[in-house]
Parts: C-alpha cells; structure tokens; sequence
C-alpha cells in the first residue's frame, strides 16, 4: 500500500512542475506574441492607408482633368480621405497653374501622407515617421 501512496505523490509533484513551467513559458513568450500581432496589424493599417491614398489620388486627378480646378480636387481628395489627419496630407498638382494646361497634357497629382503609426511599435523599431506616396497621371479633357 504504501507503494501505490508514494508513486500518487511523485505524479502529483511532478504535474505541478509541469504546470509551473507551462506558466512561466507562457509569461515569456506573451509579450513577443503581442508584439507581433501589433506589428502585423500595423502593417495592415499602412497598407490600407496607402489603399486610400491611390484611390484619392486617382479621384483628385480625374477632377483635375473634367474641371480644371485645383480647389475642387483638393476638395475631393479630403472627402476620399476623411479618417486621415489631414494636416499631415500634402497634394502637389503638376503643372500648378490651371492656365498652363492645356486638352490633352499630362497631369500629375501626388499626395505624400506622414503617417505616425503605433507609437508603441515606432519606438520598439526606433523607427520615425513613415511617409506614404501616391500620385496619378491623366490627360487633360477640358481647359
């Protein structure tokens, strides 16, 4: 009998250990898990945000080129983009003048978007402001 009581104490002692070790690995290994998980989601957010920024690129240029108007494609590219901050949009229209084109010419129209990102996760990477960069060319339709 008292064989069987010592064999259920070594199991009992060694099922804590196991469980002991399970829980500080587990301690270990969380934070990197999470670090990943933001790494990825933020990798998503740049994707999205770079998504967006061609899709208001391609819009501004087409306003530019059925309109003539500077303003109204500035206009347009903010209402394609109204979660962004839109102080740290730049939109540069080449050429600048509306008097300088021309039906037919080429337009350009690039937004640069300093995105900041997870502070969290910049800081980790010592990583600083990433810019983000779309442009669209059409031709001019009307003057």
């Amino acid at each position: 009998m008292s064989g069987i009581n010592k064999n259920k104490k070594n199991l009992i002692s060694k099922a804590g250990k196991t469980d002991a070790q399970a829980s500080l690995e587990f301690v270990l290994v969380i934070p990197f898990l999470i670090l990943i998980i933001l790494a990825v989601s933020h990798l998503g957010l740049m994707l999205y945000q770079r998504n967006v920024l061609e899709q208001a690129a391609r819009e501004g240029s087409r306003v530019v080129v059925t309109t003539n108007s500077n303003d109204e494609a500035l206009e347009c590219i903010r209402e394609v983009c109204p979660g962004f901050n839109q102080d740290r949009i730049d939109v540069r229209i080449t050429p600048e003048e509306s008097s300088l084109r021309k039906t037919g010419d080429m337009v350009e129209v690039v937004i640069t978007y300093d995105a900041a990102g997870i502070p969290l996760l910049m800081n980790v990477f010592k990583v600083r402001e990433k810019s983000i960069k779309a442009k669209s060319q059409m031709r001019m339709e009307c003057y």
